[in-house]
């Protein structure tokens, strides 16, 4: 303090007759820009001697000299291209009073990334009570002690009468929030022990308020337009100044007050976290009986007639018979081969168990989708022509192919509810070939469910079956004869044969983490409109 006091007397010295309040003005926020906080705060004091009605030099010479108080710092270079942009950006300012753009210089950026954050108090363990009375100031000072902290009060700053401050238990942060809501001023933190008090004004809050500025990374999971409206919800909630999105690089931009800022990065970690996964098992079992059952006697169904006399001298010729009913006699004997008869009773079954598993993965209300099959390609569009009485070559165009997607096709779309459970909508079609037309292209045959189902997680559930069954019953025989009834069985082959296929689509849906409204969110304190809380 002694050493400021010692600059603001040689301040006050008499200053050359070409130098006026904002020319100087300009000069110390030249030089406050670059960090050159001491000749800044000389710059500003011989700017108020010379013109010492003007509220706004006067309130930048104390915020500085406070500011001072605790630390100062000095820059030893300057940066040429930096000192000709600033100059610039003061020569636009109104020659009636010079004024602090909000928006940043070239260069100026880089500097803040490695700036550090804003000034804090350093707020000891523990909580403590008080039984105090005076005036507003006394009381300030007397609470901010017991805390370790050291109170500067502006020079404009007007005193309250005397009251009662009797508290129970309070942190450092209820004690100076209950002091600036009772002394009706603003506590500005300059360092970790040191903090600044002013009237509460309009215009005192907006010089005094520090602007943070800062970029916020967002998840490259969420999209570009969930990010845009995370971007409008957090304008609109907060009211911030300036922001604004990199969609190429995922990033939002905001500048604001500390408060708000801080307040903003928060809402932007509750918003950005990851939507419900759901993880479905999707068994498909089929199941396939087959028999069949064949019982009959097998009767011959050719013969042959022999001669057996020696009429003409004809050889004998068997036919490859053993045994013959014979008629007739001397050159007129003939034989008729007799073939012999089978009984038959045969039985064949067969049992197949098949299990097709896949698990998808998706987010709560995005929907997935599993195809179990093949493509097969089906002419649409063909070129049928003679090409006869042609010469030399013939361009025939190729035919038109569509592939269909044949199998089963299973879309499903989760929505996950409180307490685990989910609700599944389930698309699912299954797809073979047909018949043939008259061009030999088949045609498509399809099966679909449309419908949803609720489950808890690592439920199971039957969401679709399709059963074939066929039967068959063949006779083969003598007609007429196979056909008496009882005796006919002795004259025809019965056949019998059964197929029975089942198949099943089952879902077991499972939640792989949370959805974001069971994890718990951060309640973050703003304070009202006019009054907006700042981070002691």
């Amino acid at each position: 303090m002694l050493i400021l006091l010692g600059l603001a007397c040689v301040c006050q010295a008499p200053c050359q007759g070409n130098d006026t309040a904002n020319q100087l003005f300009r000069d110390g926020q030249r030089a406050e820009h670059l960090g050159d906080r001491v000749h800044a705060y000389v710059l500003y004091a011989r700017a108020a001697a010379l013109d010492p009605a003007n509220s706004k030099i006067l309130a930048r010479k104390d915020a500085l000299a406070a500011l001072l108080a605790g630390a100062a710092e000095t820059s030893l270079d300057a940066d040429p291209e930096a000192d000709a942009d600033i100059d610039a950006r003061l020569a636009e300012d109104d020659t009636g009073g010079a004024q602090v753009s909000e928006e940043f210089l070239p260069g100026e950026i880089e500097r803040d990334i490695e700036s550090l954050p804003p000034a804090r108090l350093q707020a000891p363990p523990g909580t403590k009570h008080f039984e105090l009375r005076g005036t507003g100031q006394v009381v300030a000072e007397q609470v901010a002690r017991a805390y370790g902290i050291q109170l500067v009060f502006d020079r404009d700053y007007q005193d309250t009468p005397a009251f009662n401050f009797h508290t129970g238990e309070m942190t450092m942060a209820e004690a100076l929030r209950t002091l600036e809501a009772m002394t009706n001023s603003i506590i500005v933190p300059l360092n970790e022990n040191l903090a600044l008090v002013v009237r509460d004004t309009a215009q005192r809050r907006s010089d005094t308020s520090a602007v943070m500025f800062t970029s916020i990374p967002i998840p490259e999971r969420i999209s570009v337009q969930d990010a845009q409206e995370m971007v409008t919800a957090v304008q609109q909630t907060l009211q911030i100044k300036t922001i604004s999105m990199d969609p190429g690089r995922h990033m939002v931009f905001l500048r604001d007050s500390v408060g708000k800022v801080i307040a903003a990065r928060q809402i932007f970690a509750d918003l950005s976290r990851l939507r419900a996964q759901v993880e479905v098992d999707v068994e498909l079992i089929s199941v396939t009986k087959d028999s069949a059952l064949g019982i009959g006697l097998t009767l011959p169904n050719s013969t042959t007639l022999v001669n057996f006399g020696n009429f003409l001298q004809n050889a004998v010729s068997p036919g490859g018979m053993t045994n013959f009913l014979t008629f007739g006699g001397g050159k007129t004997l003939f034989g008729l081969g007799v073939a012999s008869a089978q009984a038959f009773a045969t039985l064949a079954r067969s049992s197949t168990d098949t299990t097709f598993s896949s698990q998808v993965q998706t987010l709560d209300g995005q929907p997935v989708t599993l195809h179990v099959g093949e493509r097969y390609p089906i002419i649409t569009n063909t070129y049928v022509g003679s090409t006869a009485g042609t010469t030399g070559q013939v361009f025939q165009p190729p035919p038109t192919v569509n592939f269909e997607d044949l199998g089963l096709a299973l879309k499903l779309t989760p929505s996950v509810h409180a307490g685990g459970e989910m609700t599944l909508d389930i698309d699912a079609a299954y797809t073979v070939l047909g018949n043939l037309n008259g061009q030999g292209i088949p045609t498509i045959s399809q099966r679909k469910y449309v419908g949803k189902v609720r489950l808890n997680s690592d439920e199971w559930a039957v969401i679709a079956g399709l059963t074939q069954e066929s039967d068959t019953h063949s006779i083969s025989g003598i007609p007429g004869l196979s056909n008496i009834p009882a005796v006919g069985r002795i004259f025809r082959n019965d056949n019998y044969s059964t197929d029975h296929t089942e198949t099943l689509i089952v879902l077991k849906p499972r939640l792989v983490n949370l959805p974001p409204w069971e994890t718990p969110t951060h309640a973050v304190w703003v304070g009202t409109e006019s009054k907006p809380i700042d981070s002691y």
